[in-house]
């Protein structure tokens, strides 16, 4: 339970709750009695002893006002975008340089949008396959507008140099933010 429990995406703990409560819920059937066993170094956290209830309300409760305060969905949406390739340090240039980029834009034409930053920063999984991986996190509102900039700097990272070799992708409200 503790390994998705401390995962770094915000979803995290409605996954340990999904999946403790299934477990839970499989542990006895109709007139037959059961128990699960839930292997934690944290029992007293708070996601285990509601999952252990089986308190969905109480989860959502607690779980809503925590992504209010934090400012994640559904108080707004997420956009990934990553940077992938070979040279590590070629990666983290590129992904400075978007950075940089979005930061000129959002004092100049689109000083409208309300976007929260987060990194760039090595992805959680920072190399797979001999490819190293960055990941830029913004908290936004996926407007035509928002859509508009992100296209933007998609092409800005076609016509600069520093993007030699490396990969640029934009995912918008993904499953995971790895």
């Amino acid at each position: 339970a503790d390994q998705q429990l401390n995962n770094d995406d915000f979803r995290s703990q409605e996954r340990t709750f999904d999946l403790l409560t299934q477990v839970v819920g499989r542990a006895g059937r109709g007139k037959y009695e059961g128990t699960a066993v839930i292997q934690t170094c944290n029992p007293e956290n708070d996601v285990i002893q509601i999952a252990a209830r089986q308190d969905y309300e109480a989860f959502f409760n607690d779980e809503i006002k925590t992504r209010k305060m934090l400012i994640y969905p559904p108080y707004c949406d997420i956009c990934l975008i990553g940077f992938v390739g070979e040279n590590e340090s070629k990666v983290r240039t590129a992904s400075l340089k978007l950075t940089d980029r979005l930061k000129e834009r959002l004092v100049g034409d689109y000083n409208d949008l309300k976007i929260i930053a987060l990194g760039p920063m090595p992805a959680r999984v920072s190399k797979i396959s001999n490819k190293f991986r960055y990941r830029l996190i913004l908290k936004c509102k996926n407007s035509k507008r928002f859509r508009a900039l992100m296209d933007e700097l998609l092409r800005f990272t076609g016509s600069d140099k520093a993007f030699n070799d490396v990969s640029v992708y934009i995912d918008i409200n993904p499953e995971n933010i790895i």
